[in-house]
Parts: C-alpha cells; sequence; structure tokens
C-alpha cells in the first residue's frame, strides 16, 4: 500500500514544530549563555539620573530639522518664525494651482525655476548653519 501523502508537504521535507523551533530555542538558549554572564560580570555604569526640565547645551535636532531650527533661532520673534515657516509650506501646497501653465520645460519657466532652486539653496544653506552653529 502507498504512503498517503500529507497535503502541503513535500516528500523528504523537514517538520517546521517541532525540528525548527527546537533549533531556535538552541541559538536563543546559546546567546543568553553568552549574554547574561558578560552582563553580570560587566555590569552598565550608571550615569546621572534624568531631568526632564534641564535641556542639554549640546542637543540639536536631526539635520532634516536643522534648517528649520535655524530659521527659529535667527528670527527674533518665536511666534515670527512659525509663520514663517507656515507661509513657506502652504506656498509649498498651494504651488501646483499657481503653475497652470502646460510648459514643464524648466528653461522655458525662469520665474518658477529661480523659485526652485532659491529653495533649494535656501534649504541647503539653513541646514549646513543649523550643523555648525
Amino acid at each position: 500500500m502507498a504512503k498517503k501523502k500529507k497535503k502541503g508537504c513535500e516528500e523528504g521535507a523537514v517538520p517546521f514544530v517541532p525540528v525548527h523551533i527546537m533549533k531556535e530555542m538552541a541559538a536563543a538558549f546559546i546567546f543568553l549563555g553568552i549574554f547574561i554572564p558578560l552582563a553580570i560580570l560587566y555590569p552598565f555604569e550608571e550615569l546621572e539620573p534624568a531631568n526632564p526640565f534641564v535641556t542639554p547645551e549640546h542637543i540639536k535636532p536631526e539635520w532634516y530639522f536643522l534648517a528649520a531650527y535655524q530659521i527659529l533661532k535667527i528670527v527674533p520673534s518665536k511666534v515670527l518664525g512659525l509663520v514663517l515657516q507656515g507661509i513657506v509650506i502652504l506656498a509649498i501646497i498651494l504651488l501646483p494651482f499657481w503653475d497652470t501653465k502646460p510648459e514643464r520645460n524648466p528653461r522655458k519657466r525662469p520665474l518658477f525655476s529661480i523659485i526652485a532652486i532659491g529653495t533649494i539653496l535656501g534649504y541647503i544653506i539653513l541646514t549646513v548653519w543649523g550643523k555648525y552653529s
């Protein structure tokens, strides 16, 4: 009598549940056997406790927020800095509605090309300035 083939199993395949799980458990125990003694023998040094009311002097935002950070630093009023950033974001959102010409060649659209290059250069300059200030 021929053996019945289980549905979804190939002949000679290793069953997942007992074999693979045992291999994964063995790897986990080896990992724990190495790192638990290391953690006990070489504990992490305790640093000073965090104070949520004090901001460190050396802290800076990630690179993609440095331009906005620099605008907030150079504008005398924080509200004015936020309003300027809001106006820039609103202008970027409304740009497709202002630019209704069917022409897409940048050489035939010098105004929008100058605005785009100026915006990109301004962002790069403010980001670099924020990085090194």
